[in-house]
């Protein structure tokens, strides 16, 4: 009973400075993240502290560990609740929903690298699923050849692949996999790998503000770009 009380309050204790961190992030950045400040917030001392954490790197690990994983279940249910023809707009729009919604923790995974911090296996296993769920909405809009699934709500028919195109999908089929489960052909893993790149690069800017004072509604940019996707474009 006693270890059972400890280790409640050890699982308590580590989610409060969780907690804490992220709101030293949200007013500071990842150089804000100060083990010795979490522990004064929360009226303990820094070396008291560190039996929960032993580093900073470890505390820093808990919180992108969460935040991809957190991702990654926005995103694999979003596709999950839509159907088939519009699993692929569900999961942009739902990329950029959580983007906003903390953009905070956006930035922290899919932001300037945290100099010294290498990522710990997990997280790139968390991130290959979410790039599984990426190829996934891809072929719900095009099959393996690129042309748009017949009575999808997709647009008019994927265009032919440009040279430069076809020169991606042919380096794509020679390099390791980056996506669990079944393996994709080049061209679809072209298709997804260009989609995650244009995808955060609107929301990237967003997040960062670059829009701001350019007189336009960044959702309707992003609108654009997922039906220039859908299309092939």
């Amino acid at each position: 009973m006693a270890t059972a009380r400890r280790e409640r309050y050890r699982k308590q204790t580590r989610e409060e400075a969780k907690a804490v961190a992220l709101a030293q992030l949200a007013e500071s950045g990842t150089a804000g993240i100060s083990v010795n400040a979490i522990a004064k917030a929360m009226g303990m001392t820094g070396p008291a502290l560190y039996r929960y954490f032993a580093s900073r790197d470890e505390l820093l690990t808990e919180l992108i560990t969460d935040t991809y994983r957190d991702l990654a279940e926005t995103l694999a249910q979003a596709v999950a609740d839509a159907a088939p023809a519009d699993r692929f707009r569900a999961m942009a729009r739902a990329l950029r929903d959580w983007a906003k919604r903390q953009p905070d923790r956006y930035l922290l995974i899919y932001g300037t690298p945290v100099p010294g911090y290498h990522a710990p296996p997990e997280t790139a296993e968390i991130a290959a699923g979410m790039m599984r769920t990426i190829v996934d909405a891809c072929s719900a809009v095009g099959g393996a050849d690129g042309a748009t699934v017949r009575g999808a709500t997709a647009g008019p028919e994927q265009q032919p692949l440009t040279e430069l195109e076809a020169e991606l999908a042919r380096h794509l089929e020679g390099v390791r996999s980056w996506v669990p489960g079944e393996e994709p052909g080049g061209e679809l893993k072209g298709r997804a790998l260009r989609t995650w790149t244009r995808l955060h690069g609107v929301i990237s800017l967003d997040v960062q503000g670059q829009f701001t004072g350019m007189g336009f509604d960044p959702s309707v940019l992003f609108e654009a770009e997922i039906d220039a996707l859908v299309r092939g474009g």
